[in-house]
């Protein structure tokens, strides 16, 4: 699939652990999926949205193929044009990879989609536990890179994968965690035209350890408000939340959470964010566009997350025709919205037994009314 020369396509990053794995098994508990930790959320102050419920019951199994197409279907009603599905390859080794590779097989599982690579090692740091490494990204030699080019030219080669100018979008989440990153994206392009395509369109996404420009990539992503939190604080209120989140950080360690309870480690505002996101400059044709829906992240880290404060589907929805315009004013390829369906952030589309379908409603009317 290819976006339009005049809008953008609208595109939601997708999280694929929603079904049992032998290694998550081994790893957290028997049963373990993403679930677990929405289910176990408690409300940590008074007018807390905790747990999140979602609508009908509805805690799908992504090994099941109909949820997968159920979840495509209620996309494509709503306005979303694809999705970014969250890729955990490290060396020949995968994660999490069924309900896509369902997908690549299943032609008529037909809603528009790309890779984006998670390359991140996985830790046991959720629910207070220590940083021991479970699962090691690693990155190899170039005949590495040849097998895991080969592996996403399966998609890639897909019509449905999403395109810009021909070229297959990969997504990368932390770029300068690669070794010999220019090697690797000249060496991937180039094996990309030898097998008919135009290229790679590669997309950097912008986090803590990078500088905001694109280098080698066709594209940045403003992933949010993941990017927001890192680049657009000023220093005082970064001095604050640093001091704040160390004392609060130390009492509830020392006093609190023994006991059961615990101060909140930080309030952000869902208004401030989107000020700001929808304020920031020097953005063009390369600059994909992020945005967020909601974010809540206690159900992994409990008293040591971030929760959003004034956060409404009426509100996402003037945001996002903001947004929109926005990109279609400076030629920007996509919307990437944060998230489909990270529940356990609270970053998430799909109904909920609170607000029901009002944030799919949202992009929908902000489509419409352009």
């Amino acid at each position: 699939m290819s976006r339009s020369e005049k809008n953008p396509l609208v595109v939601a990053l997708y999280l694929p652990q929603f079904y049992e794995t032998e290694y998550n098994n081994k790893w957290w508990e028997k049963g373990y999926t993403e679930w677990v930790a929405c289910k176990r959320a408690k409300p940590l102050y008074e007018g807390h949205n905790q747990p999140r419920v979602p609508l009908h019951n509805n805690y799908y199994d992504l090994s099941v193929k109909e949820n997968i197409r159920w979840q495509m279907n209620l996309a494509k009603e709503y306005g979303i044009d694809g999705f970014a599905i969250y890729q955990y390859y490290s060396c020949g080794s995968k994660l999490l990879e069924v309900p896509v590779e369902m997908i690549r097989d299943d032609p008529t599982l037909d809603l528009p989609f790309y890779l984006y690579w998670a390359n991140e090692s996985w830790r046991k740091t959720w629910f207070g536990q220590d940083h021991t490494v479970v699962w090691e990204q690693r990155y190899g030699t170039e005949k590495d890179w040849r097998i895991q080019f080969e592996y996403c030219l399966t998609y890639f080669k897909d019509q449905r994968y999403i395109k810009v100018d021909g070229k297959p979008v990969y997504a990368i989440y932390n770029p300068w965690a690669v070794p010999k990153l220019e090697s690797f994206l000249s060496l991937w392009d180039q094996w990309a035209q030898e097998a008919g395509l135009p290229g790679i369109y590669f997309v950097k996404t912008i986090g803590r350890h990078d500088a905001d420009t694109k280098g080698r990539f066709s594209a940045t992503i403003t992933r949010e408000p993941n990017y927001t939190f890192a680049h657009d604080e000023k220093l005082l209120e970064k001095i604050n939340r640093v001091a704040r989140s160390r004392v609060i950080d130390f009492v509830n360690r020392k006093f609190l959470l023994p006991r059961g309870k615990g101060i909140v480690m930080t309030k952000a505002s869902y208004d401030r964010i989107w000020e700001r996101i929808l304020n920031r400059q020097n953005q063009d044709s390369t600059t994909i566009l992020g945005c967020f829906c909601d974010w809540d992240n206690s159900p992994r880290k409990s008293y040591n997350s971030i929760i959003m404060q004034g956060t409404t589907a009426q509100k996402f929805k003037g945001y996002f025709k903001q947004l929109f315009r926005k990109a279609q004013d400076i030629g920007s390829p996509m919307i990437v919205i944060n998230a489909w369906n990270e529940w356990a952030e609270g970053a998430y589309m799909e109904p909920d037994e609170k607000n029901g379908y009002a944030f799919l409603e949202a992009v929908k009317e902000a489509k419409e009314t352009g």
